[in-house]
């Protein structure tokens, strides 16, 4: 690995290499101590606070010069017991601070009461790894220590909860221009109620924010006033002014619209000590918060602990703690009681409550423990129809040529139509202000100018000047082949605007033939179109029916259409409106008797089918008709293959699939709907899973992967309660033991992902076994032993099967040969005759230092009661060498014995006696019985006749 590589792991955080071994990150350092100056510890105060002085430490390795140099403390004491703990400090210069508050939790995690004395010991910790996200890769100490002993605070005591009665969902919301959660008067929070009064709890407010209440998340009954104070009541009214708290801080908020009364006080805490954000996070299958292992529940921290509060589960739900969002680093553990500590572990069981209810969940990692109690009451109001606040919404791509600096908004693109080379948009100037074009949200390609009058075109120059305009609405259009820009002052334009745009942000309608259409827009609610963003022309009316005309007039009711994408068109001399279903691409084929179409689903601009029965021939088409259709020939699962309109059918074969049509790139990919096993974490990404294809029955591949960054596992459902990895796969085309929850794969390269669940091994495709019993598609993988020899699974053939052996699925380089009798090894020919050795069962070997292919019998098998003696196939075993064969993860029940190529001539029985120890291998020996419990591996050592179980 390069130096390079190197520093990128650690200046990311990279835990990958060390995933799921966190229990043992001492012994992980990477740092030179000999090569480093440790840090100095100067001198300490201790009061309500601790307040250390101190000399940073230096880094001098030759490769982390230039990064960030961290300082924090560690606990290396307590009450004269060694420990090692990394606290949550403030640093500022050459000042670290730790919090009584910290401290105090750090200790009473270990047991320790109020009014403790307890001893304790510092020193001063330097990484180069940000302590708040995990030291994992080492960091070193200061040679002095600091001591001093704490006196652990008296307990304070907690007023009532004042949201008790309040049990109900409201069908009141909070509205407004919050910023904590991305909400500028469009989106709205939850509240509960006591029947007569509403509650808006633990609302995070800044000092510029305003809000509101409103009913049912519309305008129509809606209620403000203006704010007198915490805790004092205030008078609220339909649409009276907004409410402005005006300070920063987290709030709660009562309305009783009866009494038209509203009061804000500060938020109910139970736990105030836990005031810090937390990298901490709940995840699961959690029903009620509807989510399926595919989102965390935010956590909040006092330092030590860590907190989610008010998590509602049903009793079959299962959850698990996590850092980063990310499964680098997880707990689970066995759940034993309401308020009684469980230890938690890395990579731990998931945790089953068993019971509904509403409960806080606590974790301190740390000490490797976790609390679920009955909640204290507290509520949170969170965004409806979004997830826990959190972090701000990533912005969407912004492509094409767009409008920016309106207003004084150098951030934000307003965002144009095109038609072939000119684009349009629509702005409203609020005063004397300026603007550009410019490209994919970026400056590499901009355009400015000098207008001469409106209506006329004028130069548009790259990289020119502003483009200034006085108040008013304009039509601005970009023609990027004449490249000139024109401003009209005098024009018209209907727009569409209602409660999906919360009554502002126009959408435009285009002029086509004398009509105004806007094609697949998404409605819901009420809604109008107007006359150039403005009010003083407007059509409303009385929605009919589909694809029927119905009477607008100026200033009509809201129209209604339901919710869904649809087609509006306004006919201005027919004064009628005409609403249509918008673009949807269905599916139709074989399966369905090529009639009644299965819709598809939009998503990021690609349609999506999940879970369809698929059989024989199928092609997408819009609208339900033939007139826009696509086909084209299918290559692999999880692969996009081309698609062409009017193309051929297309053929994945049958069962239950996903379908994904990208309308951008006019290409089609096809998964498989039932997950199985996936491949996860490729490139630091672990929350993607790149599906498997079941290639023989218990064999699983992917197709070919890039993995620049190492780190990766296996996972079966797309869950991580059953999932393998490996230390020892090291190189392309080696299989080795797939551990349940073990080391993450540092294996990187391309190639396809191989798991064998038969015999819990887990390797990559290079060398393969193809012919008639793969329809010369798919590959049998062949193992690189420690001979340098390739080991294909046993492949039971019939007197018409033909074999070859492939590298990389390709057929670039194939082998094939004169087959003479098993075990006889013959010349690998390069694109050689099709191997035909007759019915029986073979494992393919491939000698590259020799040149050649041997069908042997000799392999080894397991066989028991467990396969009927022989009824279903034998586990086949893992050759490793020096007459080593092995099978891992197995969980026989019964007696059993090994024995070779798949019949009894040769077999090897015997006495178990403890796991570990090695036992005679007799040939026709007892059948071995070991003790039900957990899975366990066997070794077959044909040199030495010994068998081992472990």
């Amino acid at each position: 690995m390069t130096m390079k590589r190197i520093l990128s792991i650690i200046a990311a955080g990279a835990l990958a290499l060390l995933a799921f071994s966190c229990a043992k990150e001492e012994d992980k350092a990477v740092y030179d101590t000999t090569q480093t100056t440790p840090p100095v510890l100067l001198s300490a105060v201790v009061e309500d606070n601790v307040t250390v002085q101190f000399t940073p430490a230096v880094f001098q390795m030759g490769f982390n010069e230039k990064m960030a140099t961290f300082h924090t403390l560690g606990l290396v004491s307590v009450n004269g017991t060694a420990t090692n703990v990394t606290l949550s400090t403030k640093v500022d210069g050459n000042t670290i601070t730790l919090t009584g508050k910290n401290l105090t939790n750090i200790l009473k995690a270990r047991g320790f009461k109020a009014l403790d004395q307890v001893a304790v010991e510092i020193v001063v910790r330097a990484s180069i790894q940000d302590p708040s996200r995990g030291i994992t890769n080492g960091y070193v100490d200061s040679s002095e220590k600091h001591s001093f002993t704490w006196t652990m605070p008296e307990e304070s005591e907690q007023a009532g909860c004042p949201y008790d009665g309040f049990d109900d969902d409201s069908d009141w919301t909070l509205i407004g221009a919050i910023e904590a959660y991305g909400i500028n008067w469009d989106g709205d929070l939850k509240m509960w109620t006591n029947g007569a009064q509403h509650v808006a709890a633990h609302v995070t407010l800044k000092a510029g924010d305003e809000v509101k209440f409103r009913k049912d998340q519309a305008w129509t009954v809606n209620m403000g006033g203006d704010f007198g104070g915490l805790d004092s009541e205030f008078a609220v009214s339909q649409d009276g002014p907004n409410i402005k708290v005006g300070a920063d801080g987290v709030y709660d908020l009562f309305l009783d619209p009866d009494a038209g009364a509203a009061w804000v006080a500060a938020a109910f805490d139970p736990y105030p000590d836990y005031t810090e954000e937390s990298n901490w996070s709940v995840i699961g299958a959690l029903s009620l918060a509807g989510i399926n292992w595919d989102g965390d529940i935010a956590m909040v921290s006092d330092g030590a602990n860590h907190a989610a509060f008010g998590v509602a589960l049903d009793a079959a739900d299962e959850f698990k703690f996590r850092q980063d969002k990310a499964w680098t680093v997880n707990l689970g553990g066995d759940f034993e009681a309401l308020g009684s500590e469980f230890a938690v572990s890395q990579d731990g069981p998931n945790i089953k409550v068993g019971a509904a209810g509403v409960f806080d969940l606590f974790v301190n990692p740390d000490a490797g423990t976790a609390t679920v109690m009955a909640t204290s009451g507290v509520k949170v109001s969170t965004k409806l129809g979004g997830e826990e606040p959190g972090p701000e919404p990533q912005p969407v791509e912004v492509k094409g040529w767009n409008i920016i600096g309106l207003n004084g908004d150098w951030d934000n693109d307003i965002l144009a139509t095109q038609d072939g080379n000119t684009w349009t948009a629509y702005i409203t100037a609020e005063s004397d202000t300026e603007f550009k074009w410019r490209k994919d949200g970026g400056w590499d390609e901009n355009y400015g100018g000098t207008m001469t009058a409106y209506g006329e075109p004028f130069a548009a120059e790259a990289g020119g000047a502003n483009i200034a305009v006085p108040a008013g609405f304009y039509k601005v259009v970009l023609d990027t082949e004449a490249l000139t820009i024109t401003v009209y002052d005098d024009f018209t334009v209907w727009s569409i605007i209602g409660d999906i745009n919360s009554w502002g942000g126009d959408i435009d309608m285009t002029l086509v033939d004398g009509l105004w259409v806007a094609q697949d827009v998404v409605l819901k609610g009420g809604w109008k179109i107007r006359k150039n963003h403005a009010w003083d022309e407007n059509r409303g009316g009385t929605f009919v029916a589909l694809g029927e005309a119905f009477a607008v007039t100026g200033g009509g009711d809201n129209i209604d259409c339901g919710e869904g994408k649809f087609t509006v068109t306004y006919d201005p001399a027919a004064e009628t409106i005409t609403v249509t279903e918008g673009t949807v691409w269905s599916l139709i084929g074989d399966f369905n008797s090529w009639g009644d179409d299965v819709d598809m689903t939009e998503s990021d601009g690609k349609w999506i089918a999940e879970g369809v029965d698929l059989t024989g021939g199928w092609k997408i088409r819009k609208n339900h008709d033939w007139a826009e259709n696509r086909g084209g020939t299918f290559v692999a699962f999880g692969e996009a293959f081309a698609v062409t309109a009017g193309g051929d059918n297309i053929n994945c074969g049958d069962g239950k699939f996903n379908v994904v049509y990208d309308p951008a790139a006019e290409t089609i990919t096809v998964t498989t709907a039932v997950f199985g096993w996936s491949v996860i974490g490729v490139n630091g990404d672990w929350n993607t899973d790149i599906d498997m294809v079941e290639v023989m029955p218990g064999i699983w591949m992917s197709a070919a992967i890039t993995v620049e960054t190492a780190g990766w596992k296996v996972r079966y459902n797309h869950a991580w309660d059953d999932n393998r990895g490996s230390g020892e796969v090291n190189a392309e085309g080696v299989f080795a033991k797939a551990v349940p929850g073990g080391d993450n794969i540092a294996l990187t390269g391309t190639f396809k992902v191989v798991y064998n669940a038969n015999n819990e091994t887990i390797g990559t495709l290079v060398w393969g076994v193809v012919g008639t019993i793969t329809g010369w598609g798919g590959d049998v993988p062949m193992n690189l032993a420690s001979d340098g020899k390739w080991y294909s699974i046993p492949v039971s053939l019939t007197d018409d099967d033909e074999i070859k052996i492939r590298k990389n699925a390709d057929w670039t380089d194939n082998f094939g040969g004169a087959f003479a009798e098993a075990d006889a090894a013959f010349a690998a020919e390069a694109g050689g005759a099709n191997i035909k050795p007759g019915a029986g069962t073979y494992q393919v070997i491939y000698d590259p230092d020799a040149a050649t292919l041997t069908l042997s019998k000799l392999f080894w098998g397991i066989v028991g009661e467990f396969s009927g003696w022989g009824g279903n196939p034998d586990v086949f075993m893992l050759p490793l060498g020096a007459g080593k064969w092995a099978a891992y993860g197995q969980t026989i029940a019964g007696p059993w014995k090994v024995r070779q190529g798949s019949n009894w001539d040769v077999n090897r029985g015997g006495t178990f006696t403890e796991k570990g120890t090695a036992f005679d291998a007799v040939p026709g020996g007892d059948n071995i019985t070991v003790p039900e419990g957990d899975a366990f591996d066997i070794v077959y050592d044909s040199s030495a006749e010994t068998i081992t179980v472990m």
